[in-house]
């Protein structure tokens, strides 16, 4: 489906990936929001100079981890219906001039609000801060985490946003879309948000599959074809 609608698809392993061993995960520890981030830069930046890409012509797609990646990252502009489709598990806020159109499945949005996760140890090891049975969400804490949060990014965001959201996803809790839906409408930016009841983390009841993937088809192809 994604490959019917772009001329180029890009899944990139960004650093703390699966797939090249445990010492490539763990390499991420503590560089959560940065290393993974310019990742995927380098990775669109590297398409372009080699003529596969071209530079403002991008769409990106990224759920949980993934959809953490994509709301660092949007674009100001908005483009021809030509457009190459990159998905990573991606980004947006941080480079506000990479991406035209962005989709996210149950993103990560404000790290230090992620307490009620059912892997709480995820946020505090992937940015660095130990984890232990006395572990409380300090002002400091959170701050710390609140500045590597898509969040801290949301008045550079510029592009349309797809929010797909699980009513019972307990590992990234709906109030985390929900919040940045309402801080990007807020700002009177384009944003729409689709709830999944009775769905959890991955989306992957049969009908709630077939409407999250049509919708984000549907959310690029409007996207482009209205400009």
């Amino acid at each position: 489906m994604l490959t019917s609608l772009a001329d180029t698809l890009s899944l990139p392993n960004y650093t703390g990936s699966m797939g090249f061993g445990e010492k490539y995960i763990r390499k991420l520890l503590g560089h959560c929001g940065t290393m993974d981030v310019q990742d995927v830069v380098a990775s669109v930046n590297e398409l372009i100079r080699l003529g596969i890409s071209e530079h403002g012509r991008q769409l990106v797609q990224g759920g949980s981890h993934g959809g953490f990646l994509a709301a660092h990252r949007k674009c100001p502009d908005l483009y021809p219906p030509q457009l190459r489709l990159l998905l990573p598990s991606t980004v947006i806020g941080q480079h506000p001039d990479l991406f035209n159109a962005a989709v996210m499945r149950n993103p990560v949005i404000s790290a230090g609000e992620l307490t009620g996760s059912d892997i709480p140890d995820w946020v505090y090891a992937e940015f660095g801060l130990d984890f232990t049975p006395e572990s409380l969400m300090t002002p400091a804490t959170f701050q710390q985490l609140f500045e590597v949060s898509p969040i801290a990014h949301v008045d550079r965001v510029r592009a349309p946003v797809l929010l797909l959201i699980g009513e019972d996803d307990l590992r990234v809790v709906p109030t985390q879309g929900a919040r940045f839906y309402h801080a990007l409408k807020g700002r009177g930016r384009r944003v729409e948000m689709l709830t999944f009841p009775k769905e959890t983390h991955p989306l992957e009841g049969v009908e709630a599959a077939r409407v999250a993937w049509e919708a984000g088809r549907d959310w690029f192809k409007a996207f482009a074809e209205a400009h």
